[in-house]
């Protein structure tokens, strides 16, 4: 049951890391589009794409984590 939980909470955490590398990713294209004067719309849109692949990274660490030493 455990390893369910976890499984599902890893999935959802990386969906949302996901989530925030796809938002990053369209911050810093509209900020592509406002004719170089977006400077504050890129370090946004980095920072949100920064933000979400550390996201993922804990989430595929937190599946990684050893529970044998719980009893079933």
């Amino acid at each position: 049951m455990l390893a369910k939980i976890i499984a599902l909470v890893t999935g959802c955490v990386t969906f949302l890391g996901g989530f925030l590398v796809v938002w990053g990713a369209v911050q810093l294209g509209r900020s592509f589009g406002n004719r170089g004067g977006g400077g504050e719309g890129m370090e946004a849109g980095i920072a949100t794409i920064a933000g979400g692949a550390i996201i993922i990274a804990a989430a595929v660490y937190f599946g990684q984590l050893d529970t044998s030493w719980m009893p079933a």
